[in-house]
């Protein structure tokens, strides 16, 4: 029960200290000018290029001519520690007055600008951050506005750029997506019978461990040519391997033994012959049984043991090795797989699979919902089979899937959503853009640097981490993408002012 609250505890007590600041410090620097200093007093102007951001939040005072304000300046979701430039009244282009940009705290720069011939200069900074350099007008400030215009909206926050930069928020322009029809089902991960092999054993004999004492166990990664197992084979037995080699190596001396005869003339052409015929089908006997795989691994001829070595990279699905076991040949020993190259086994709906003719894509679920979205050159259709299921209602497909990334694990149950060939464009956001406000779902769209409006939308599908928005949202508008659940949290029925220096 506390894990569940403990956001909402945490955000109580920065609030909290954030009001308890406030009334224990003095503001940092003095106006003039008798004023309360509220948000609605504030004229904004913000330019977004990227991940940059730049936002001017001044008061204009039009009896003595000047504004005054604080120039906030970030990239990504912090503010930027170190930049140098100046802050400009531009007319026709040309600096009338401008002022150095100096830091009162990371990305946070007071100035204070005054008027001279034009009543409606452009606003704009010049600075450097490292090598890149940035010109940029952020818009015109009328010296007659008066009071700032806000936004027409119904439920506008204000949250301070500090505060943001604490809670990670992060913004960005919505578009258009497409979002293709889609199927849902469950699935299972399974190995690839193409990338799937069996190792078993050659001959009769009792496990031995390896030179290093370890055995592989289930879930470890061999290479091509580690060593598996070491089996001493029965001394008899009906398979016994060391009979076999026995009878190569007695049949290679008496080979040899014959050429030294022949060469003295102490034994006849055809015995010598008949000595050579028996080497020769000892010794192919011999290699071929050292050379095949077909075992699953490859063969060495330790003297009194062998050694099983994996044919190529591959992990320990099962091992059913312990040392000192009794094995007879073509016992099963481990099983193997690439787990690049995966099968995806879906049960989702009889009737939607049905009218779902082509797969272009899959996006996965995982647990703690993440996800992973395949194209369609890294998923492709092993097989469908439509008929129903015991449930009447669900049916097979089974697709091989490229798992190059490490995503995912054999026998892994995962969420699928199967991607069709066609789809409809929609303003889209991304998942973590969504917010679930009792039976609704709220966006929050910046109309500043620090002004947020909450707002119901309707939506409609969802893949590959976005959402179509079907009411409620317009391309082009920015909307908040990261730190969406914070804010929530921050602006329900509270406006959080950071205005000082602490």
């Amino acid at each position: 029960m506390l894990a569940r609250f403990l956001p909402l505890l945490i955000i109580l007590i920065i609030v909290g200290l954030t009001a308890c600041e406030e009334h224990g410090h003095e503001h940092s620097h003095s106006h003039s000018d008798d004023h309360s200093h509220s948000h609605e007093e504030y004229h904004r102007l913000t330019f977004w290029d990227a991940g940059l951001e730049v936002f001017a939040r001044f008061e204009l005072h039009e009896n003595s001519g000047r504004i005054e304000g604080e120039l906030f300046v970030s990239e990504g979701k912090s503010p930027v520690e170190h930049l140098s430039g100046e802050i400009h009244f531009m007319e026709n282009r040309r600096s009338v007055t401008a002022q150095e940009l100096e830091a009162r705290r990371n990305g946070i720069f007071p100035f204070e600008l005054f008027f001279e011939d034009s009543d409606e200069p452009q606003l704009a900074v010049i600075f450097q951050i490292g090598d890149e350099e940035y010109e940029i007008e952020l818009g015109s400030v009328y010296r007659y506005a008066g009071h700032p215009e806000e936004p027409d909206v119904d439920d506008l926050a204000v949250l301070e750029k500090p505060m943001q930069w604490q809670m990670s928020i992060k913004s960005d322009v919505a578009s258009t997506r497409e979002i293709p029809d889609v199927v849902a089902g469950f699935g299972t991960i399974l190995q690839n019978p193409q990338h799937y092999y069996e190792v078993r054993s050659p001959v009769d004999g009792h496990i031995d461990l390896n030179d290093s004492g370890i055995l592989p166990s289930p879930g470890i990664t061999v290479e091509g040519g580690d060593r598996l197992v070491a089996i001493s084979p029965q001394f008899s037995s009906e398979n016994s391997w060391t009979g076999q080699r026995l009878a190569y190596e007695q049949a290679k001396e008496a080979f040899e033994r014959a050429e030294r005869l022949l060469e003295n003339d102490a034994i006849s052409l055809r015995e010598y012959q008949q000595r050579e015929r028996e080497y020769e089908v000892r010794r192919a006997g011999y290699h071929h049984f050292i050379e095949s795989t077909h075992h699953g691994a490859t063969i060495e001829d330790a003297g009194s043991d062998l050694y099983l070595n994996a044919v190529q990279s591959a992990v320990v699905a099962e091992s059913y090795v312990v040392s000192g076991r009794e094995v007879r040949q073509g016992d099963l020993l481990f099983t193997l797989f690439d787990p690049r190259y995966l099968w995806l086994e879906v049960l989702a709906n009889r009737n939607e699979l049905a009218g779902l003719p082509e797969i272009t894509g899959a996006e996965i679920v995982m647990n703690r919902d993440e996800r992973v979205t395949l194209s369609q050159s890294e998923v492709s259709l092993v097989s469908r089979d439509l008929r129903s299921d015991a449930s009447g209602s669900r049916s097979k497909i089974t697709l091989s899937v490229d798992n190059s990334s490490g995503s995912f694990s054999l026998n892994q149950p995962v969420r699928v959503r199967l991607k069709g060939s066609e789809g409809q464009y929609f303003p889209a956001v991304p998942n973590e853009a969504l917010f679930d406000n009792e039976s609704h779902k709220v966006i929050f769209i910046v109309h500043s640097g620090d002004q947020f409006e909450r707002r119901m939308v309707q939506t409609g599908g969802s893949y590959g981490g976005w959402t179509a928005i079907t009411e409620g949202l317009e391309e082009g508008e920015r909307v908040v993408t990261q730190g969406i659940y914070p804010l929530h949290l921050m602006t329900g029925n509270v406006q959080i002012e950071d205005d000082h220096d602490h």
